[in-house]
């Protein structure tokens, strides 16, 4: 055993380590024969080749960090008092393994002269009868193709041989253990993912470890040279824990200065990440596309939207920036970092970067004044870049009673009313394999209900026949969407069913059909309907999101409705199977109408066949009074701005509102379209010269007698 002085450090931008003590063991590791914790069987120690030697070493690590950097305080805070250097210490284990000299002999014997060999040995596969390479220790044959398990892992016995093949490849030095230099690093595992499962009662120079490393628990026995060397080990490890348990302790102390808590204490905030300015850039060409996630103990409690191109950017209630952080009060002062946030860009190929981070301390969240808006000034996390530029801006207060059922309910609609209806490519392939109807025994067709049954009838509403799902699907709607800034009146909209749409899937001949779901446009509102999958003639049921309540701003304005093929595809737009516009002037106020219209692609060009389907919907209009109603209209309506999130919902937007055709696009359809217009100008103006003629013109040959008076 050695134990090394402080000599080795490494620093960044935003800390330096230094190893502060060190103490070395080497130990023979046997290669484990089973996988998983359940069973310590390990190679025996006698049959352990030389290049299972292990160095373990327990290492202190004195960690500087910047103040700025370890723990940021908000920019109005007072820092003058505070010391600029805060250090800390971590202990970690460390694994390491013999590294490998490359021997010329061993290297020319496997890569020049085995492969000669090969090439003159007859081919195994023309001749079965050549016999393969005897494995030594099982006595079975090893096929010559067969390669070698690199692995530290593996249980099978050829990995065993593979320890003492690999011996060849070692030089004098290295396996006598002399050569002290040549230790690669395997692991290095934190001590408080590290512990001692048990001791050999036989054998007292035998500990057996378990510890995790990149989230996988693995339990190994060391073997040391002497007794001595094992008891010692346990006493390091174990004044280590008990050192760091002191030290988490004392760190509480220092973290409550007087806060007392009560017994099993639950915090709750209503936690608000306003905005950002200054944010770095990332990209080349273009600003970043910021987002804010928050952590805690490595746990990711919350993430925002994305802001495109954008380095001022603010977070709405829509893009993510108000959540509900639930905490054990005592396991929020006993975190060293405290409540984490890290910014990073959005990229669509590769790895989002990091683009800074700033942390919350457990006794700034604890006594934060409500609603107080404070800024926070971003620092790189070790390793990263520094941009030196960057702040965030939250707000934090406790969360009333009603906070968390603002949230909750918000949440719940969000999930409902996806702004962008999709289905992952595994669900796609479980919707084609799965069965959308079936026959009872009495010769009746039963129905799968899409997109799913009622949650207070599954069973009931799981497989209804076709006449059912009618009379299911005509029914009052459960769910209502409040939606729009008018305040003229209220227009209860619903999507019952569509009929005969157009299969717009290219895998017709494989039962695959269209995945269907309806788009809606009034004024400033854009929502959209649930997808019904695999299906031409969709029902959408009560208790599916399909029913919405718009608030008008002008008597005048249209409803646009179009019925889309939900595309799941990253680079392909959903497609457009058919749409219609309503006006919605001609409705008497507190009447029901259910109707059916024709869907088209476009109302700006012909034909217009009516091959695209039909949509059943059902509206009611609500109107708060009468006489305000009649004088809006003395007004011009207002020019109004919807945006969207994705480049997906602005064609959808655009398309349920002109259709699919574009007629700002420069192209042979768009010029043909315009031509066929003017043509029917020109048949109507005919039309009408000769009702002019005819009316003001008139001559006849028919003789009539007017008598005159005397």
């Amino acid at each position: 055993m050695t134990a090394a002085s402080p000599s080795t450090s490494v620093s960044n931008a935003s800390a330096s380590t230094t190893i502060k003590t060190a103490h070395n063991f080497e130990i023979t590791c046997p290669l484990p024969l089973t996988k998983g914790n359940s069973k310590n069987l390990n190679l025996p120690s006698q049959l352990t080749p030389i290049n299972r030697r292990r160095r373990v070493s327990v290492e202190v690590h004195e960690i500087a960090l910047n103040k700025s950097a370890a723990q940021p305080t908000a920019i109005t805070a007072d820092n003058a008092a505070a010391d600029n250097i805060h250090k800390t210490e971590i202990v970690y284990v460390r694994i390491m393994e013999r590294q490998h000299r490359i021997n010329p002999a061993a290297m020319v014997k496997e890569h020049i002269l085995n492969p000669m060999a090969q090439r003159l040995l007859p081919d195994t596969k023309k001749n079965p009868n050549q016999e393969s390479p005897v494995n030594f220790f099982t006595g079975a044959r090893r096929r010559v193709s067969d390669g070698d398990d690199n692995s530290d892992d593996v249980d099978d016995a050829d990995s065993v041989m593979k320890s003492f093949r690999d011996l060849t490849h070692l030089t004098n030095d290295q396996s006598t253990g002399e050569d002290g230099d040549g230790w690669l690093p395997k692991y290095k595992v934190p001590l408080k993912m590290f512990q001692i499962v048990e001791s050999n009662k036989k054998r007292k120079n035998i500990v057996v470890v378990s510890f995790k490393f990149k989230n996988r628990s693995t339990k190994r026995e060391f073997i040391f040279d002497t007794e001595d060397q094992a008891n010692e080990f346990r006493h390091i490890i174990q004044d280590n824990q008990n050192l760091i348990q002191t030290r988490a302790m004392a760190r509480l102390d220092w973290a409550l200065k007087g806060i007392q808590l009560q017994k099993d204490e639950r915090l709750t905030f209503l936690i608000d990440i306003c905005s950002g300015s200054d944010i770095p850039q990332s990209d080349v060409g273009r600003q970043s596309d910021p987002y804010v996630i928050a952590s805690f103990e490595g746990r990711q409690i919350h993430q925002t939207g994305y802001r495109s191109n954008n380095a001022n950017p603010i977070w709405t209630l829509r893009k993510g920036s108000l959540f509900i952080w639930k905490v054990d009060a005592l396991e929020l002062f006993e975190s060293r970092p405290g409540f984490v946030f890290e910014v990073k860009d959005y990229d669509t190929v590769g790895e989002d970067e990091s683009l800074g981070f700033f942390s919350v301390s457990a006794r700034t969240l604890y006594k934060w004044p409500d609603n107080e808006r404070k800024v926070f000034a971003l620092k790189p996390l070790p390793g990263e870049t520094d941009f030196k530029q960057g702040k965030i801006a939250i707000r934090v207060r406790r969360a009333t009673e009603y906070d968390m059922e603002f949230m909750e309910t918000y949440n719940s609609k969000q999930t409902s009313l996806r702004s962008q209806p999709k289905m992952k490519g595994a669900a796609v392939i479980k919707e084609v394999l799965t069965k959308n109807s079936r026959k009872e025994k009495d010769g009746t067709r039963e129905y799968r209900v899409r997109p799913g049954p009622d949650p207070k009838r599954q069973e009931a509403t799981t497989w209804l026949t076709k006449d059912k799902l009618e009379q299911e699907c005509m029914k009052a709607s459960h769910n209502w969407v409040d939606i729009g800034s008018g305040n003229l009146g209220k227009i209860h909209f619903e999507v019952i069913k569509c009929d005969k749409l157009p299969n717009m899937d290219s895998g017709g001949n494989f039962g695959i059909k269209t995945d269907a779901f309806a788009s809606l446009v009034y004024e400033d509102c854009f929502v959209q309907t649930d997808v019904i999958s695999n299906c031409l003639s969709p029902r959408w049921m009560p208790w599916s999101q399909r029913a919405f309540v718009f608030n008008m701003m002008h008597t005048s304005s249209q409803l646009f409705i179009a019925v889309f093929d939900s595309d799941d595809t990253p680079l392909n737009d959903h497609d457009l199977c058919g749409r219609v516009s309503i006006d919605l002037c001609n409705f008497m106020p507190d009447t029901v109408y259910t109707l059916d219209y024709n869907l088209f692609p476009t109302a700006k060009s012909s034909p217009r066949d009516a091959k695209y389907g039909t949509i059943t919907i059902r509206l009611r209009l609500e109107l708060a009074d009468e006489k305000t109603l009649v004088l809006s209209n003395m007004k011009p309506p207002q020019s109004v701005y919807v945006n969207v999130q994705t480049q997906k919902d602005f064609h959808v937007l655009r398309q349920t509102v002109e259709g699919n055709l574009d007629t700002k696009e420069y192209s042979l359809s768009t010029i043909t379209a315009y031509c066929d217009e003017l043509m029917s100008y020109l048949t109507i103006y005919y039309g009408l010269e000769d009702a002019v003629i005819r009316l003001f013109l008139w001559r006849g040959g028919t003789e009539g007698f007017i008598p005159a008076p005397d």
